[in-house]
């Protein structure tokens, strides 16, 4: 990284403020730093604190220029309509991971007929923000009163407290929705630690599924006026999504940038190598063959093929990346319907729809294609490759 010119701090002391030039080495441009700091005197203003305002400032600028994500300084991100808290061990949430969420949550809410309910499974939940806007985006334009069940799991017991005290901070806005207050349009969101390697998984997320063996666990459940013990009414989740580990270890020390790799976990980055394999090397069979940082895809789908969820969503990082994992879905389809299905006749594998999502799916060119495994894929949106979308309604 270019180190910064003297002037440059001379002149954010001159032009904006002393305060600015502490966020200089974080923020690298003026614009940039008095954009922060302006952030910084609006949540010192928002807040209280027996500490007076500008040394509050300064703490807060100081820490800033250390490095420190400005989402950790103050302690929170906006996504989409919602608030997100944030804390240092938990990876932030980004706005590419907001817009398809958003764009998802306008295709479920678009479909037809209207659903009755909606199941929703979010694997490596993180702060919870996914589920969270979803179930927030949701309980606005559904026609009808749809209850909306949603489980997110991680493998971090620090994800899992954070994403059950988002749960907290925004049940107030949840439930001033008037759906969310009818007793025939509740909604059940629960955080559960859990590895999603583990064999057991599948069992837990059947729990969940099925209305007459699950019991919700009362703490980080949130609902409208139904009962906490509401069940799910089906056993076919609606969506699977996940935003799991992808980076490489080398690409993780190259190319990701260094606020990221000094204080973000590299648990919600890289997929961990244990005991000198990486998981897939656990989980190793004739369907599945994929590089380690692919490896979190491989699993999801073979938990997608347990589950036959009607739509998955899988954030990817970046084009080359997202045609592996299309060739992983494909490539898995064909072969189940070599084993499964001697006539010929399509494989309950395999899905309707597989699109590439870019970094703003919403925007942009709707018609372009490319093929993969001999098959034509829809690719949506502007910017890089971001998503994998799949379909079986």
């Amino acid at each position: 990284m270019p180190r910064l010119r003297p002037s440059l701090f001379w002149r954010a002391r001159r032009e904006i403020s002393p305060m600015a030039a502490k966020l200089l080495p974080a923020c690298r441009d003026l614009e940039s730093a008095a954009n922060e700091l302006r952030w910084i005197r609006e949540y010192v203003r928002d807040t209280k604190s027996p500490i007076p305002d500008e040394l509050r400032v300064w703490q807060l600028a100081e820490k800033r220029g250390r490095g420190i994500p400005l989402q950790y300084v103050l302690g929170t991100q906006p996504f989409g309509d919602i608030e997100i808290k944030c804390r240092p061990g938990v990876l932030i949430p980004r706005p590419e991971t907001e817009a398809y969420t958003l764009h998802l949550a306008s295709l479920l809410s678009q479909s037809s007929p209207p659903p009755t309910s909606l199941s929703i499974l979010d694997l490596c939940t993180g702060t919870g923000c996914i589920p969270l806007l979803l179930l927030h985006s949701l309980l606005i334009p559904l026609r009808a009163p749809t209850p909306i069940f949603l489980h997110g799991v991680d493998i971090s017991p620090a994800a899992i407290r954070l994403a059950r005290a988002n749960l907290t901070h925004n049940t107030p806005a949840l439930n001033r929705f008037p759906h969310a207050s009818s007793s025939s349009c509740p909604y059940n969101l629960t955080f559960s630690q859990f590895d999603i390697f583990s064999p057991s998984l599948i069992t837990h997320l059947q729990h969940f599924l099925n209305p007459q063996i699950h019991t919700p666990t009362p703490t980080g459940t949130g609902t409208g006026t139904q009962d906490q013990n509401t069940e799910p009414p089906t056993k076919i989740p609606d969506l699977l999504v996940s935003n799991p580990p992808y980076i490489s270890p080398r690409d993780f020390n190259s190319a990701t940038a260094r606020a990221v790799r000094n204080h973000e976990p590299r648990l919600a980055l890289v997929p961990q190598q244990q005991e000198g394999l990486s998981p897939i090397h656990r989980y190793r069979h004739d369907r599945y063959n994929c590089r380690p940082e692919d490896v979190f895809y491989a699993r999801i789908l073979e938990i997608a093929s347990v589950l036959k969820p009607k739509r998955v969503l899988v954030e990817v990082g970046g084009w080359e990346q997202a045609l592996r994992v299309v060739r992983l879905v494909l490539e898995n389809s064909t072969a189940a319907t070599s084993r499964n299905n001697d006539g010929g006749h399509k494989s309950q594998e395999e899905y309707n729809l597989v699109e590439v999502w870019r970094d703003e799916p919403s925007a942009g060119d709707k018609g372009e294609r490319v093929e993969v495994a001999g098959r034509e894929v829809v690719v949506q949106g502007e910017g890089r490759g971001r998503a994998v979308y799949l379909s079986r309604v």
